[in-house]
C-alpha cells in the first residue's frame, strides 16, 4: 500500500511541477528561459571584461578564472530574477 501511495504522490508532484517551467516562444519554437538568461549573463560578463580592461582595473581584480566565473553566475541569476520572476 505504501509503495502505491509513493507512486501516486510522485506522479502528482511531476504533473503539478510541469507547469512551473518557463518557456519562451521564439518564432514558433519553444525555448527554455534559463538558456536565454545564460546567454544574456555570459554576454554581460564579456562586456564587463572589456569595460574592466578599458578602465585598466582588470589586473587588480584577482584571479580571472574566479572573478569572471563568479561574475557570470551573478549576472545570469540576476537576469533570471529581473526577467522571469513570478
Amino acid at each position: 500500500m505504501a509503495v502505491a501511495f509513493r507512486g501516486v504522490t510522485a506522479a502528482a508532484v511531476v504533473l503539478v511541477a510541469a507547469g512551473c517551467d518557463p518557456i519562451l516562444n521564439v518564432q514558433g519554437s519553444f525555448f527554455p528561459a534559463w538558456m536565454a538568461s545564460m546567454v544574456i549573463g555570459i554576454a554581460l560578463t564579456v562586456a564587463a571584461r572589456y569595460f574592466f580592461v578599458g578602465v585598466r582595473v582588470e589586473r587588480d581584480l584577482g584571479p580571472p578564472v574566479l572573478i569572471y566565473t563568479s561574475l557570470g553566475l551573478l549576472l545570469t541569476l540576476l537576469t533570471w530574477l529581473v526577467l522571469y520572476r513570478a
